[in-house]
């Protein structure tokens, strides 16, 4: 599944590409995703500029200057891919359900194989109260998840650590990846109980998280899983994974002779070192 950094590089994408265009052609190939889409969605979209787009946790928000915008989860499989108009070496995708065709002569793709991903349609000035978007914790790069946010957030948290900065109530957008990450680079084990964290290990943890996502969006996010920028391109933080899917490999530090080890944590596998991490 998409993580939050290859979320964020994929809006980046379509900022990028798409701002200020108008959406000239609108084509639903299948509107049953993860929820139906709006039967008059080709209607509300078509002849729309985009204003804006933004990530919030792990969705994506095309904001048109018709009051509307677009909430877009890439799910478990999707992905966009964005193509020049009338390009001889088009990338075909089986699973396309959805295309736009934009003023400057481009086209939006949203592939998704297993349509566990969904496109919505919500009336801008009520962005937030929506169902997906209205509960949501703190983002994990903002100023708001702070030392002092997470200590609090743990008090009488009896269950492991990673299952709470996983937790979109917490902290949103920190996956299963990046998780295992920030906390080999916070030197705390993932199975620690929650509560049992200090000050000292929530200001490291936290300083972690984020410097961890920034890095990883940076590098434009990890291609596992079939994942890529819009523009077909793949991202490398996959390349400086410290613990994430190298069980039975040595730790990377060097003083360190410790091999990683592998555990189930909410039947997602987990990494960490037991010597370096606590």
């Amino acid at each position: 599944m998409p993580e939050l950094p290859e979320v964020e590089t994929v809006t980046q994408g379509i900022r990028t590409k798409l701002i200020n265009k108008k959406i000239k052609q609108v084509l639903v190939y299948r509107r049953d995703l993860r929820f139906s889409m709006d039967p008059k969605f080709e209607k509300k979209v078509k002849g729309a500029k985009i204003n804006n787009v933004s990530r919030r946790a792990k969705y994506i928000l095309i904001q048109l200057d018709n009051n509307i915008t677009l909430i877009i989860h890439l799910g478990m499989s999707g992905r966009i891919a964005i193509e020049n108009l009338n390009n001889n070496n088009e990338r075909i995708f089986k699973h396309t359900h959805l295309e736009f065709i934009t003023s400057n002569k481009k086209k939006l793709k949203y592939i998704d194989p297993r349509r566990f991903g969904s496109i919505l349609i919500c009336q801008t000035n009520n962005l937030y109260k929506h169902k997906l978007l209205k509960n949501l914790a703190p983002e994990p790069l903002s100023s708001e998840f702070c030392k002092n946010y997470l200590l609090n957030s743990l008090k009488f948290r009896k269950t492991n650590i990673k299952s709470i900065i996983m937790n979109q109530l917490v902290v949103v957008g920190v996956g299963n990846i990046y998780a295992s990450e920030s906390l080999y680079k916070a030197k705390i084990k993932p199975n620690r109980i929650a509560m049992s964290l200090t000050s000292i290990e929530c200001d490291r943890l936290v300083k972690s998280i984020k410097k961890v996502l920034k890095r990883s969006i940076k590098l434009g996010g990890s291609s596992i899983n079939d994942y890529s920028l819009v523009d077909g391109n793949l991202g490398f933080f996959q390349r400086e994974f410290e613990v994430y899917g190298r069980d039975g490999k040595f730790c990377r530090k060097k003083t360190c002779k410790s091999r990683i080890l592998r555990i189930v944590i909410g039947q997602r596998s987990s990494f960490y070192c037991n010597k370096c991490q606590k």
